[in-house]
């Protein structure tokens, strides 16, 4: 096998932990050799169950991790906000940048950090893990096959079991920028374009939400140039588990995304009803497949074996 791509995880929260730590550690091609986080307590403690040879840093020591040679890429997990900050020093360092969705808080930030890439000829790959889940990606293939010819329609529903913490909340962008975002980039990716119209109401249920100015239940009504029309019903918190589900209406018939939060589809009927396993309890069990799809996606992207 050739030489291992280096690895530089940017970033050690909730997701980063759960999620891209694991499936760099376990891909044959990559090798995590720094986390840098401010919580280097912590970060070391978690990361010594695994390996012992991962170095840990603070923020302030960013500089020499990026001058390392033998790192050629980073992952950023760090608040949004701060996204902006470690794509520009990871480019100008001449290293390939994995980031977590939404690449920063604006446009133009977003223009201008790509337009760096393209300039350094370095890959800057944003994460929207979605698109790389078995179910979505059939979607979009049928989508392109012209299964269903004219797209009418795409209603979808996305709840999250449990209310996020609030210092999660305090830095997410608000449920918009960070969890009816994937819901717009799917939107985009099966009809094409932007949309010309956007409508949405939010109310916030909780007191923690409302104190951010923020809202845990939204439904936006998008209509698209085709005259498509997109509703999303979003919601942070749902007591019977993740529900994520689609349902895309076309000219010639309907594709249906159903029961996105068991991880069966196996259903026993008998003298006590119908029964299934339970939901999924969180939002990684859901979309577990999907984040390591795109680290494998991201490597082939490094390696050019895909544009």
């Amino acid at each position: 096998m050739s030489q291992k791509h280096g690895i530089a995880l940017i970033g050690f929260g909730r997701m980063a932990r759960i999620s891209h730590f694991r499936h760099i550690l376990c891909h044959p091609k990559l090798d995590l050799k720094y986390v840098v986080e401010k919580d280097t307590a912590m970060a070391s403690n978690f990361v010594k169950q695994y390996r012992d040879d991962i170095v840990v840093v603070p923020p302030s020591d960013l500089q020499t991790v990026l001058e390392d040679k033998s790192v050629d890429a980073t992952f950023i997990c760090t608040p949004t906000d701060a996204h902006e900050e470690y794509i520009k020093a990871s480019l100008n360092a001449g290293k390939a940048v994995f980031c977590e969705k939404p690449l920063t808080t604006d446009e133009a930030s977003t223009q201008t950090c790509y337009a760096e890439a393209k300039k350094k000829g370095l890959l800057l790959f944003c994460g929207f893990n979605r698109r790389f889940d078995p179910s979505i990606n059939s979607l979009h293939r049928r989508i392109q096959e012209g299964e269903i010819e004219q797209i009418k329609n795409i209603r979808t529903i996305v709840r999250d079991k449990t209310l996020q913490p609030k210092e999660y909340l305090k830095t997410s962008g608000g449920i918009f920028a960070d969890s009816v975002v994937h819901e717009f980039d799917l939107a985009g990716w099966f009809i094409g374009g932007l949309p010309s119209v956007v409508y949405a109401q939010g109310h916030a249920w909780f007191e923690e939400v409302r104190e951010l100015d923020d809202v845990d239940q939204a439904l936006v009504v998008m209509k698209y140039p085709s005259g498509a029309i997109v509703t999303i019903d979003a919601c942070r918190e749902a007591k019977y588990g993740v529900d994520h589900r689609m349902e895309i209406h076309g000219s010639n018939g309907v594709c249906l995304q159903q029961e996105g939060g068991y991880p069966t589809s196996v259903v026993s009927l008998g003298d006590n009803g119908e029964l299934r396993e339970n939901r999924y309890a969180d939002y990684y069990a859901l979309w577990k497949d999907s984040f390591e799809a795109q680290v494998e996606h991201f490597v082939d992207a490094l390696e050019g074996t895909i544009l």
